[in-house]
């Protein structure tokens, strides 16, 4: 699938899509507001979640390149044998299937800004090839004879240490430095649990309004409750949480029951039936709370196992089989708001 994504040039000032009243993002906007119109490379480093690609459009908008088109490649969404005619676009028959010449997102980008997300997902073979975009300017198409010159912005994301990565040579340590001219890293949300607050009002009057349901408020005691959650998911999984909230509840004000009903829906399926008051054997106490927090990393994916693999630190065959033991393939999946 070929995707080019243009936006709307955000507000420099942070607007109702960036909540910034902790001094963590504060720092990150000023940071942004600084090497937004230097037109170098910047690497976006932070947990899943965290908004790395919102970064990337206010980068883009406070650039010299904010009328020309921001496009985003997902690095992890394309197979390795198709990245580079992706990447750079191909000739007519340069393989089976090519049955006409396409421009590639570097193409589609001239003059304005390439986002790879996921770019800690390349395998070396592609990030030889785009070391020489970054080094050179130049693109080859697949199946091309000649090379191309490219005048665009590359902003890079990830959720791994790519500088920890190209020390124990699983990421190329030439690519890495091309890369990160600027290193910016998006602190998790845990980091700056001020916002939390206000990012859940946010949602919830954005998602009010989409679902027809405009006079939902939240609670103060479910506002402090969710500002001490730890949010593995992030700013993410927080608004999926106030999404499904809203989705399930009537106009006026939500109380803290609901994300307390919400942890007990995850976790009873392992511990026995609703309402059980038996005390719970120490296997079932612990199957409980894995079953949690397998549901919680889930629900941080979208759903996504591979990721989810990640950031519990398991294989993905682990992963299944506890998403299986649990029951838990379809009963976290999280529906498309």
């Amino acid at each position: 699938m070929r995707i080019l994504e243009r936006v709307e040039m955000p507000p420099v000032e942070p607007g109702p899509q960036i909540v910034a009243e902790s001094p963590a993002m504060r720092e990150l906007l000023q940071t942004v507001a600084r090497v937004g119109p230097k037109d170098v490379t910047v690497l976006l480093r932070g947990e899943t979640g965290t908004g790395k690609e919102l970064i990337a459009s206010l980068l883009h908008a406070q650039s010299a390149r904010s009328s020309s088109p921001l496009v985003r490649f997902n690095c992890a969404a394309i197979p390795d044998e198709l990245a580079e005619a992706e990447l750079f676009g191909h000739t007519r028959g340069a393989f089976s299937g090519a049955d006409k010449t396409r421009p590639g997102f570097f193409s589609l980008a001239t003059g304005g800004t390439i986002v790879l997300d996921e770019v800690g997902e390349l395998s070396p073979a592609v990030q030889a090839k785009l070391l020489r975009v970054l080094q050179e300017g130049e693109i080859q198409q697949v199946g091309a004879g000649r090379m191309e010159r490219v005048d665009v912005r590359v902003i890079a994301c990830t959720n791994r240490d790519l500088a920890a990565e190209a020390r124990r040579a699983r990421f190329r340590m030439d690519f890495f430095y091309r890369l990160a001219v600027v290193e910016i890293v998006v602190p998790a949300l845990r980091d700056h649990r001020q916002d939390i607050p206000a990012l859940a009002r946010e949602f919830a009057q954005r998602y009010g309004q989409r679902f027809g349901n405009p006079d939902v408020r939240l609670s103060l005691a479910l506002l402090d409750a969710l500002a001490e959650e730890d949010w593995p998911g992030n700013v993410r999984e927080l608004e999926n949480t106030i999404a499904r909230m809203v989705v399930v509840s009537g106009s006026g004000e939500i109380s803290v029951d609901a994300l307390e009903g919400s942890r007990l829906s995850v976790a009873q399926g392992a511990a026995g039936a609703p309402g059980s008051r038996e005390p719970l054997s120490l296997r079932d106490q612990l199957a409980a709370y894995e079953r949690r927090i397998i549901a919680r990393a889930m629900t941080a994916a979208m759903g996504n196992q591979s990721r989810a693999a990640r950031l519990l630190g398991l294989s993905r065959t682990s992963l299944f089989e506890r998403l299986r033991k649990y029951k838990l393939a379809t009963a976290v999946a999280v529906p498309d708001l």
